[in-house]
């Protein structure tokens, strides 16, 4: 499947203490949409760091790591995926 295009689901701006992550939405040549989570790893480690995570780790299988959420480092991260033939498994159907 080709990408076709893709958007943001949360807002991307906040504060460097959070830890939250933001969620995509990916739309195909198809008509078909997928979905994913962006961290950073600011992020992610504000989220591991917080004293009262329980468990202090998780499993997402459709979590992608970015250097940043500008549009551009998001755009090149889902090219890559999708030309070494994992961007399906890096994202979940809607």
């Amino acid at each position: 499947m080709k990408l076709l295009n893709w958007k943001y689901d949360d807002e991307v701006k906040g504060s460097l203490g959070e830890w939250n992550w933001i969620e995509i939405t990916l739309t195909f040549e198809d008509g078909s949409k997928r979905w994913s989570i962006l961290y950073t790893p600011e992020r992610l480690h504000n989220n591991l760091s917080r004293p009262n995570i329980d468990p202090p780790g998780f499993h997402i299988p459709h979590m992608i790591i970015v250097r940043s959420y500008e549009s551009d480092d998001i755009e090149k991260v889902l090219r890559y995926h999708e030309a070494e033939g994992d961007l399906l498994s890096a994202t979940k159907a809607y």
